[in-house]
């Protein structure tokens, strides 16, 4: 057989992954009303819409970058300190093509568990099909996960860099594209597969373990942020590796993956002498440039053949299994069901990325804060800013919480469960990871600033609002999914319905916010009172709204 062949076999294959996606059959779940010819259909279009958030996305960031490009001259004495201009032209691009691989690497791990538990692989292995025309189409069954956001980085980033550097630099953008995109195809092939068979499937290790695994996972967001906040000592590095002249230290930091991509763009706009690198440093970079597009070439080779053979083997390695007794303890519906979906986002990376994030986010503020220099009168700015930054976050990725129940119904539905119990168990989740990460946060401000009255205050004053925007999040979810009969769609499908629902959530909690910052006439304790009182208000009025009444 052919590639044609192995496309026409894709296309069939990505339905069939897309309404697993959307509707978890093979798990026991129910087929969605309407009628069943445009089941496929409609399941295709919620996958394409949620891609298409993600190509959004990156499309905003090389629009970004663009624009620092085209401000290079004011910019770069500002952050290079005097270095030359390539060298601030090559550091935006280097973040810009770190954040793409970022992107597509945690999109990998997202959908690769779904990927490997629809069955499609397996499915295909009963087909009457020769090895290698079944390798291809499980290569590109696994490329269309990713079309709309690779073709966005190797489309948008020429184009961008093009209008801002000239044409021939948008062309000497191409390699770095390519290689970005095939190294970040690689990693989450590997690194998914790793998560399934260690993490997701593997025996023991309790909850802990896999929650450590998945931290790990959100490195790279952080490592970005440090690279932002290092770009000074950066550039200061380079422009003191160029003068200097050659050395193991400057050599190793200009072969760094990616910065001798992102040079090659900007040497081509600027001439050789924009790095200000002596001769023996320009055919380092050559050298690296060649070897890092070999890599990224050779990775999606690699990808096209090892689909199959990763979606073929077991995801535990067989081991004796091991008596253990049975004790069961007894709780009530709302902290089994925040219980349950703690344990399915320790086993899923997209909800797990929904739970931490927030949380981590909180991190990095605290030690921010931490390691600045502060006094006592900005303890109210801190407050303010931890209790924002952790309620937002948490009403914002709140409605994907809604989506576990795709997995959860197939074996809940049977359950003595009402509505309120889920719907409570989901606001105490919301609520939970607003604690913890406001908690954090203001934990290691204090060490820094002791104001614990101020910043304690700020963190109970905002939490009826977190647990109002909770409330009204989902009780319109609650609503369209009792209108349809069956949950709505997981994390990575229907995203447009999860970030429409978040806004009406997002203005509740920043009411109160908004109010202690329009009251300055009130001195600061009760500007607090007024915050906490507005959002004592918002909860009274939507926690009925959600719990409603039960469906008869």
């Amino acid at each position: 057989m052919s590639w044609r062949e192995a496309v026409r076999l894709s296309g069939v294959g990505f339905s069939e992954l897309s309404v697993q996606a959307i509707w978890a059959l093979r798990q026991g779940n129910l087929v969605p009303p309407g009628p069943a010819g445009t089941l496929a259909a409609r399941a295709r279009r919620r996958v394409v819409q949620s891609k298409g958030i993600i190509s959004g996305v990156l499309a905003l960031l090389a629009l970004g970058a663009a624009f620092a490009l085209r401000s290079s001259g004011v910019a770069s004495s500002a952050f290079t300190g005097g270095a030359p201009s390539g060298v601030f032209d090559a550091g935006v691009l280097t973040g810009l093509f770190g954040l793409d691989l970022a992107f597509l690497w945690w999109t990998g791990m997202q959908v690769l568990p779904t990927f490997l538990s629809s069955g499609v692989l397996t499915l295909l292995e009963t087909l009457p099909i020769d090895d290698r025309t079944l390798a291809r189409t499980s290569g590109l069954l696994y490329l269309r996960l990713f079309d709309l956001p690779s073709l966005t980085i190797l489309v948008a980033t020429p184009v961008f860099v093009g209008l801002a550097l000239g044409p021939w630099a948008g062309i000497a953008v191409v390699p770095g594209a390519v290689t970005v995109v095939g190294v970040a195809l690689a990693l989450s092939l590997l690194t998914g597969r790793f998560f399934v068979r260690r993490v997701q499937g593997a025996r023991g290790g309790g909850t802990i373990v896999r929650w450590a695994y998945l931290t790990l996972w959100l490195v790279p967001a952080f490592a970005m942020f440090g690279f932002v906040v290092a770009a000074p000592a950066f550039f200061a590095l380079l422009k003191g590796g160029a003068a200097s002249g050659p050395s193991l230290a400057g050599d190793l930091l200009l072969v760094a993956f990616p910065f001798p991509l992102a040079a090659l763009p900007a040497t081509v706009a600027s001439g050789p002498s924009s790095l200000g690198l002596a001769a023996t440093g320009g055919l380092l970079l050559a050298r690296a440039v060649v070897g890092y597009l070999a890599l990224g070439t050779a990775a999606l080779y690699w990808v096209l053949g090892a689909v199959r053979r990763v979606g073929l083997v077991p995801p535990v390695v067989p081991g004796p299994a091991r008596s253990v007794p049975l004790v069961l303890r007894p709780v009530g519906a709302a902290l089994a069901v925040l219980t349950k979906d703690l344990r399915i986002a320790s086993r899923t990376p997209g909800y797990a990325f929904l739970v931490l994030l927030p949380i981590l986010d909180a991190l990095v503020l605290g030690l921010w804060t931490y390691a600045s220099v502060t006094t006592s009168t900005a303890a109210a700015g801190l407050g303010l800013a931890a209790v924002t930054t952790a309620a937002l976050l948490a009403t914002f990725f709140g409605p994907a919480f809604f989506a576990i129940e795709v997995f959860a119904y197939s074996y809940g539905r049977t359950l003595p469960l009402s509505d309120r119990s889920l719907l409570v168990g989901k606001v105490a989740l919301i609520v939970l990871i607003y604690l913890i990460a406001s908690t954090l946060v203001v934990g290691l401000t204090l060490a820094r600033v002791f104001a614990p009255i101020v910043l304690v205050g700020f963190v109970a004053a905002e939490l009826p609002a977190v647990g109002a925007a909770a409330f009204l999040e989902l009780g319109i979810l609650f609503r369209r999914a009792r209108t349809r009969g069956l949950p709505i769609t997981n994390l990575y499908t229907g995203a447009w319905l999860a970030f429409l629902v978040s806004i009406p959530g997002l203005l509740v909690a920043s009411l109160p916010l908004v109010v202690y910052q329009a009251d300055r006439l009130l001195a600061g304790n009760l500007r607090l009172l007024a915050m906490g009182l507005v959002a004592l208000a918002e909860l009274a009025l939507s926690a009925p709204y959600a719990l409603g009444r039960e469906p008869s």
